[in-house]
């Protein structure tokens, strides 16, 4: 063979060697493998059930704020607030209303909570023995819960918030109620607890007792201070007179006593006297005209 043959052979062959070394290439791109390694993982995260995102280990991540601040899993507890004192306060001798009368209102004790603890609320004493009282204990805007009885004890009560709103009110269930004794307790840093729809007839006006004159209520005090009475009342402008006793000896005697004369109200900062701690104490506001109608009485009694 000459060189002018070999040299066309040769070129038909380097055609030839191109052909195949590019068909192999195609091969191979169309195989998606590649002659030197086997496939890699994916690196896909998957999806969450939930439609959120996860967090590590595949947990679920935290749920967007809706307005309260979980505490870290690795961060300090939180310190909580110190427990409250129990304040405790008896209203003696409290002369209800009827549901039936046209005129009657519910004796209403309004007071608030501070943290968490026990809640006492009972009629301690009724008068006549077996007369029954309707009373509805409400917190907050919970629905009330009312119980008919002669002694009514609501067992178990507890809060456990930052502060709560507790009313409290009782009604005779017929023409004319009872008189009872009804008794509170609740943990509160600043004890005070608010007397509305009471009496305040005159003491000498025909026919009205003195149940239905005012109040009267006893506590036992946690630390030295002022026994403060703000009070108001509708219809009369009149006399008042507010007494402090002191119950600590086997007969109590009178402490302190204040007139209020022509007075529609206490005033500002109405009566104030100072007491010891850990004693007891009783406080009554009596009306000492002889005025006739049916004054409305609202009262805020404050003890240390």
């Amino acid at each position: 063979m000459n060189d002018t043959s070999w040299r066309k052979l040769s070129a038909a062959l380097g055609v030839a060697c191109v052909v195949l070394i590019i068909a192999a290439g195609a091969l191979l791109a169309t195989s998606g493998e590649s002659p030197t390694s086997s496939q890699s993982p994916s690196s896909e995260i998957s999806a969450n059930p939930s439609g959120t995102d996860s967090g590590p280990s595949g947990s679920p991540a935290p749920s967007p704020s809706t307005g309260t601040s979980p505490i870290p899993s690795n961060g300090p507890t939180p310190t909580l607030p110190p427990n409250a004192p129990i304040a405790s306060v008896t209203f003696n001798n409290v002369a209800l209303d009827g549901s039936s009368d046209p005129l009657g209102k519910s004796r209403t004790f309004t007071f608030v909570t501070d943290g968490s603890g026990p809640v006492g609320i009972a009629i301690t004493k009724s008068a006549p023995a077996k007369a029954t009282t309707r009373i509805c204990a409400k917190v907050d805007d919970s629905k009330p819960d009312c119980r008919l009885g002669t002694r009514v004890t609501y067992k178990g009560a507890f809060t456990d918030t930052a502060h709560s709103v507790w009313v409290i009110t009782l009604i005779g269930p017929a023409a004319t109620g009872p008189t009872v004794d009804v008794a509170f307790s609740w943990p509160t840093f600043h004890a005070k607890i608010t007397f509305t729809h009471g009496r305040l007839q005159g003491s000498s006006s025909p026919n009205v007792p003195v149940t239905e004159n005012g109040f009267t209520a006893s506590f036992k005090t946690v630390s030295a201070g002022p026994v403060t009475v703000a009070a108001s009342w509708t219809v009369i402008t009149t006399n008042v007179k507010v007494t402090t006793e002191d119950l600590n000896s086997s007969a109590a005697s009178i402490l302190d006593e204040k007139q209020f004369t022509s007075a529609t109200n206490l005033g500002t900062p109405g009566y104030s006297f100072n007491v010891a701690a850990g004693k007891s104490f009783r406080v009554s506001l009596r009306n000492t005209s002889a005025d006739s109608g049916r004054p409305d009485l609202t009262a805020v009694l404050s003890i240390p």
